[in-house]
């Protein structure tokens, strides 16, 4: 992995570019969500959604070219052996009508579908009982490749990655405490498929 540079991008292309960069890098991702939906996981309607409402100031065209970058940051698992992607998401992301019942209901499937059709792919949920954890400080994901690891935060204006040793073994140290206290895989799954039968009878 090129070492990442911790300066905030100057533009949306740059931000959307550095974050490709690190998920195409990568041999492992790791990440923790929870509030919304992974990035990487999310579809139109839900990405189109969550971009608009916590990012009210962009404007639309902004907001359509990040919600279609995340359409296609998924397709990164496929392009090297033997990559993994890991994700605990809250809950609580469950519930959160981010662009009413049907957009989360859709989500949900979508979800259910990307775990089930790639093997590289594993999504676990942090009960809500769980109410101290290491993801107290919020979101982040985890990159790592041959020894070496970035974090990327994601802010309002787009994003810092942080490359330095020590400080990315803390969130390394983090991963591991949210993964040791999410629900298995398959609990999990039966978590987000009650979600959605939920919002799909409802």
């Amino acid at each position: 992995m090129t070492a990442p540079t911790p300066a905030e991008p100057a533009s949306l292309d740059e931000h959307l570019a550095r974050l490709l960069d690190l998920e195409t890098a990568a041999d492992t991702i790791i990440g923790w969500h929870p509030t919304l939906m992974p990035g990487m996981l999310q579809s139109g309607a839900y990405a189109r959604a969550a971009i608009a409402a916590s990012a009210p100031a962009l404007p639309p065209h902004d907001v359509e070219a990040i919600a279609a970058a995340r359409l296609t940051r998924i397709d990164t698992l496929g392009q090297a052996a033997d990559r993994r992607a890991r994700f605990v998401i809250a809950e609580e992301t469950l519930s959160r009508s981010v662009g009413g019942p049907s957009v989360l209901a859709g989500q949900l499937a979508h979800l259910l579908n990307l775990v089930a059709l790639r093997p590289s792919l594993e999504v676990r949920v942090l009960p809500a009982s769980d109410e101290t954890h290491a993801g107290l400080a919020g979101e982040f994901t985890l990159y790592a490749t041959a020894g070496r690891r970035a974090v990327f935060v994601e802010t309002l204006m787009g994003g810092t990655i942080i490359d330095r040793v020590e400080r990315t073994l803390v969130y390394a140290h983090a991963c591991d405490h949210l993964e040791e206290r999410a629900a298995t895989p398959a609990a999990s799954l039966n978590m987000i498929e009650a979600a959605r039968s939920a919002l799909a009878a409802g």
